[in-house]
Parts: C-alpha cells; structure tokens; sequence
C-alpha cells in the first residue's frame, strides 16, 4: 500500500493541540503521568509540530528527537524549537522507513499507530519504534481506542468522531472544525492486534491504559465525554 501524507494544515494542527482541553489536560497529562522525563534520551514519533519534544526538554530531558511525516509538520517543529536546537533535533520520515541504534530511553507515539491501514505497517512501526530504544526502553502511547466502536460528538472537547466499520482499515473520521477544515482520518485495527504488533516487534510487557482526569480538574467539564462506556481516545505502555 502506497504511503500518503497526512493531508491537514500544519498551522491548523497546532491550534488544536495547543489550545482544545482534550489536548492541552488530558493527552499531556496521561501521556507524561507513566514516565519521569528527567535525563531521558527521548525519540518523540509523529511529533507534529514538536509540543511535547519542547515540553519534555523544560521538565528536564536530555535530548529529544522528533520524527514526522508531514515535511510542513517538521518545518513547523523546527521553527518552534529554535530556543531549544542544542537539545532537540527533527527529521521528517515515516518511522517504518527508520532504523534506530538502540540509544533511547523512551518513546513516545502520539497519534502514530491509528494511521496504520494493516496489520502488517502496524507491526512495521512497532519494529522501527524498537530499533530506537534500549533493552528495558519504554513506549507511551496516545491514540485511537478501538475499544471504542460507535464513536459520537464531542463538541463540546473541540471534535466529533465516526467510525465506517470494523474491519481491518476501516476509517475513522475526526472532525475538528472550525479549527481544521478537512477531517483526519484514522483507520481501525483491533485491540488484540495493537498487542500482537508490540510483542511481534520484540516488547515483553504490553498494556492498555485508559485515561484518567488530571488532578484538580473540574469533573463537571468531563461529564459528556467520560459518559461513554469506552473514550474514543486511549493509552497504552509497553516495556522492552
């Protein structure tokens, strides 16, 4: 399957990861609740425009490398991190194109996996992803829940969300407007298969994590979005 670049605005993204709560509270929050960053060598995948490369340096890491696909994604990061070159570096590649030299500490996948469309780029990113980390290495993902099978509106958190199917690649649609004027399209893969890739790609201990509120957030604000038996987000740690 040929690869195609993901197809929104690189300004437009940053928006919305740098001001909807469900990015700024709860992605933050239960992405860096499973890891001390202080001293870490971290590879950040699917980066974006480099808002949690540019954290991670602040709490204390040593150095930080940030991989996209998206080469505007990547100028974007660049152009934001000028303050902090000396410790974060990027390049633009789609990770299965990538070969690591088992430096890392940590990884870090954020809306990276949803965008495979089989089972087999799945496992392909989780093997590239590995190459990167040490023995004992960790990864902490954010991403699609495929627990969640109907999807619904989230307006009121900045997106809707709708599922065409089950089956393997199905796509999943996220509407983000007004803030992104084209949808962003994930595609499905099932639970089980997001485990089987890690343990395929050489991880020992694979789980899921669901999201919980960030300490001191106003429950009340998440009512609508944590009624639903599954979220439609999710993260997973798996250890090397």
């Amino acid at each position: 399957m040929a690869k195609e670049l993901i197809g929104y605005d690189a300004e437009e993204h940053a928006e919305v990861v740098s001001t909807l709560r469900a990015e700024t509270d709860l992605k933050l929050y239960n992405i860096f609740k499973h890891f001390d960053p202080k001293g870490l060598r971290v590879v950040d995948v699917g980066c974006g425009d480099g808002i949690i490369s540019r954290k991670l340096i602040d709490m204390g890491s040593e150095l930080v490398l940030g991989i996209d696909s998206h080469p505007d994604m990547v100028k974007l990061a660049i152009k934001l991190s000028e303050e902090q070159e000396d410790s974060i570096s990027y390049k633009q590649a789609f990770i299965e194109d990538c070969k690591g030299d088992e430096s890392y500490d940590l990884a870090i996948l954020a809306y990276l996996l949803n965008y495979a469309q089989t089972v087999e780029n799945l496992k392909a990113k989780c093997t590239a992803v590995a190459s990167f980390l040490k023995p004992g290495g960790k990864v902490v993902v954010f991403n699609n829940n495929p627990f969640d099978t109907v999807g619904g509106d989230f307006s009121k958190y900045g997106f809707r969300k709708k599922l065409t199917g089950l089956s393997e690649g199905a796509p999943i649609h996220f509407d983000y407007r007004p803030i992104i004027t084209e949808d962003i399209v994930n595609f499905y893969l099932a639970p089980e298969e997001h485990i089987e890739a890690f343990k395929a790609a050489g991880f020992s201990e694979v789980r899921w994590e669901p999201l919980i509120l960030p300490e001191g957030d106003d429950p009340s604000f998440w009512k609508e979005y944590y009624a639903r038996e599954h979220l439609p987000v999710i993260c997973m740690v798996a250890i090397k």
